[in-house]
C-alpha cells in the first residue's frame, strides 16, 4: 500500500511538472497575442487575456481590480468587468472533497444535500443542504486542485517576472511586487477558516442592527476547504422588480444599506469589501450579506484619522483634511505640504458647490488617488478597498432609486456622527454643575439689579479700582522717565557743545573751545552711566 501511495504522488508530481511546462508556453503566447510583449498594453486587452487564460487568471484579475496602488486606474476599471462564468464541477469530485475534509459520509452529516450548486465560481461552489439537526445551510466547497493550480500559475508568473519590464503610458509597473502581493492574497483566500472568522466577527459587530440579518457559521463542519453557514433565501438587491412585487420600499433599502456600510467603516473598522448586488440579499424585511472572503480591516488609529478627514470635509477645514491624509497615507518620498494643501483645496473647491446629483463618485475617488500619488503618498490597501466599496454602493443606489445619491445619505450621516462624537467626549457631571451654577446666577440677577439701581439713586454707589502691586509698577515707570530725561540732557549737551566748538568762542585748549570739550565730556559720562544702568537692570 505504501508503494502504491508513493507511486500516486510521483505521478501527480510528474503531471504537475508537465502542466507547468505547457502552461508557461500558453501564458506567454496569450500575453504576446494581446500585445504584452514588453509593455502594459490596452486595458481591454489585459482583461481579454486574463479571461482567455481561465479561472485562475480571472481570480488574479479580480484581486488586482482592488489594487490601484499596483495598477493604473484605467486598468482597475476594466478589470472590474471580469466575468467569472465557470461551469460546475462534476458532483462526485466535489463529494470526495466534502467527505475527505469532514471525515464522514454526506448522508451521516446532512439530512438533505442538493447536488446542483446554487453558485459556481473559479475557486469554489456553493450547495444548499440541511443538517441532521434541521438547520438550512449553505455549504461552500473548494474545487479539487484549484489551490494547487492557482499557486502553480503564480509560480509561473514569478518565473516570467525577470523577463517582463511592463510599462503603461503613464508609469512603470512594479510587476514583481504585484505578483508577490497576489500570492499572499490567494493563500489567504483559499483558507475558509479565515472566512469563518470574518462571519463571526461581522455578526458580533452588527448583532444589534435590527434591519440586518447576520448569518451564523457552523464551526464544527468548517475546514480550510469547507465552509458551512446559514442559508439565506433572499432576493438580490439588484432585482428591483421582485422587490417591488413583494412590497419593499426601495429607497428605504438604499438608505439602510448605505448607513450600515458607513457604520461598518467609520465605527467598526471592519467592513464587507465586496458589496456588489450579488452579495446583498433582502430577506424577511431585513438585509443580509453573503460571501465574506474579502473584508476590510481598519485599526483604531486609521479609523480615527479617517473620521478626522470627514470632519474636515464637513467643516470645510482644508488644513485638517491635509493632516488627516498625511496620517492615513504611506509616505513614499519628500512631501511638499504647500503643494499638497493647494491640491486638496483645488479639489475641494471644485466639488464644494457642485450639486450632489452631478457628482461622479468614480471620478472623485480617482482624483483623490491621483492627488495622493502625485504628492508621494500611497494609500493603504484597506482604504482602497473602502473606496472601491463606495463606488460599488453608488451603483446599487442607482438601481434601487436613481433620485438619490450616496452623498445624499453620506453628508447627513457624517454630520450626525460628528455631533454624537463631540457629545461623547463631554463630562456630563461637569455640564450639570455648570448648568446649576448658571441657573442660580440667573435667578439672582433681578434682585441684584434692583439693589444696584437703588444705590445709584441714593448716591451710595461707589466704584473700587484695585490694582495689584501698584508700587512696583510706579517705580518701573519712574525709572523709565528718569532714563528718558537723562537721554534728552545728553542729547542737548552734544548739540550745544557742537555749536560752541563750531563758533570757537571762550577759553581755548589747543585751539579748541574749553566749554565745548567740557560739554562733550559731560555727555560721555552721562551716556556711560545710562548704559551701565540699563545693562545692570537686565532689560535692554
Amino acid at each position: 500500500m505504501e508503494g502504491i501511495g508513493h507511486l500516486a504522488v510521483t505521478r501527480w508530481l510528474l503531471a504537475m511538472a508537465n502542466y507547468t511546462r505547457k502552461r508557461i508556453g500558453e501564458i506567454a503566447a496569450v500575453f504576446i497575442k494581446h500585445g504584452f510583449k514588453n509593455k502594459l498594453g490596452n486595458p481591454r486587452e489585459l482583461r481579454l487575456a486574463l479571461e482567455e487564460l481561465g479561472p485562475s487568471f480571472i481570480k488574479i484579475g479580480q484581486l488586482l481590480s482592488t489594487r490601484p496602488d499596483l495598477l493604473p486606474m484605467e486598468y482597475i476599471v476594466e478589470l472590474q468587468n471580469l466575468q467569472d462564468n465557470v461551469k460546475p464541477e462534476k458532483f462526485h469530485l466535489m463529494k470526495e472533497v466534502i467527505e475527505g475534509e469532514l471525515g464522514d459520509r454526506i448522508d451521516n452529516i446532512f439530512s438533505y444535500f442538493d447536488e446542483t450548486p446554487i453558485a459556481s465560481a473559479s475557486l469554489s461552489e456553493v450547495f444548499y443542504a440541511r443538517l441532521k439537526t434541521g438547520e438550512k445551510v449553505a455549504v461552500k466547497v473548494q474545487r479539487p486542485y484549484a489551490r494547487e493550480k492557482m499557486l502553480s500559475d503564480i509560480r509561473i508568473l514569478k518565473k516570467l517576472v525577470p523577463l517582463a519590464n511592463l510599462t503603461s503610458t503613464k508609469e512603470i509597473i512594479d510587476i514583481r511586487k504585484a505578483v508577490d502581493e497576489l500570492s499572499q492574497a490567494i493563500e489567504k483566500e483559499f483558507n475558509f477558516i479565515e472566512e469563518a472568522k470574518n462571519i463571526k466577527k461581522f455578526r458580533e459587530k452588527n448583532k444589534n442592527i435590527s434591519y440586518l440579518t447576520c448569518i451564523n457559521v457552523y464551526e464544527k463542519y468548517c475546514t480550510e476547504k469547507i465552509l458551512v453557514m446559514d442559508y439565506i433565501s433572499g432576493i438580490k438587491v439588484s432585482d428591483t422588480d421582485r422587490l417591488k412585487e413583494k412590497g419593499y420600499d426601495l429607497k428605504d433599502i438604499a438608505v439602510k444599506i448605505t448607513y450600515n456600510y458607513f457604520k461598518q467603516v467609520f465605527e467598526d473598522g471592519f467592513f464587507h469589501a465586496d458589496p456588489h448586488p450579488g452579495n446583498i440579499l433582502v430577506h424577511n424585511n431585513t438585509i443580509g450579506y453573503i460571501d465574506f472572503g474579502l473584508m476590510g480591516n481598519l485599526d483604531a488609529d486609521l479609523v480615527k484619522n479617517l473620521n478626522k478627514m470627514l470632519e474636515g470635509v464637513v467643516t470645510k477645514d482644508i488644513n485638517l483634511m491635509m493632516n488627516s491624509l498625511l496620517s492615513i497615507g504611506i509616505k513614499k518620498g519628500n512631501i511638499d505640504k504647500n503643494k499638497l494643501y493647494k491640491d486638496i483645496g483645488r479639489f475641494y473647491n471644485a466639488y464644494a458647490h457642485e450639486s450632489i446629483h452631478n457628482l461622479d463618485i468614480q471620478n472623485i475617488m480617482d482624483e483623490i488617488m491621483e492627488i495622493a500619488k502625485s504628492n508621494n503618498i500611497a494609500m493603504p490597501h484597506n482604504i482602497i478597498l473602502f473606496a472601491k466599496g463606495v463606488v460599488t454602493l453608488q451603483g446599487i443606489l442607482a438601481k434601487l432609486d436613481d433620485t438619490i445619491s450616496i452623498m445624499d445619505i453620506a453628508l447627513p450621516y457624517f454630520k450626525d456622527k460628528m455631533i454624537k462624537d463631540k457629545f461623547k467626549k463631554l463630562d456630563f457631571s461637569q455640564i450639570a454643575a455648570y448648568l446649576y451654577s448658571s441657573l442660580k446666577s440667573t435667578v439672582e440677577i433681578p434682585s441684584k439689579l434692583v439693589d444696584f439701581l437703588t444705590s445709584g439713586i441714593d448716591g451710595r454707589l461707589r466704584f473700587y479700582l484695585d490694582l495689584d502691586d501698584i508700587e512696583r509698577a510706579l517705580n518701573t515707570i519712574n525709572k523709565m522717565i528718569n532714563r528718558l530725561i537723562i537721554s534728552i540732557i545728553i542729547a542737548a549737551l552734544l548739540v550745544s557743545s557742537s555749536l560752541v566748538i563750531n563758533a570757537n568762542v571762550g577759553l581755548k585748549i589747543h585751539g579748541i573751545s574749553a566749554i565745548g570739550i567740557v560739554g562733550y565730556l559731560g555727555a560721555a559720562i552721562g551716556g556711560l552711566v545710562l548704559l551701565v544702568s540699563i545693562f545692570r537692570s537686565g532689560k535692554l
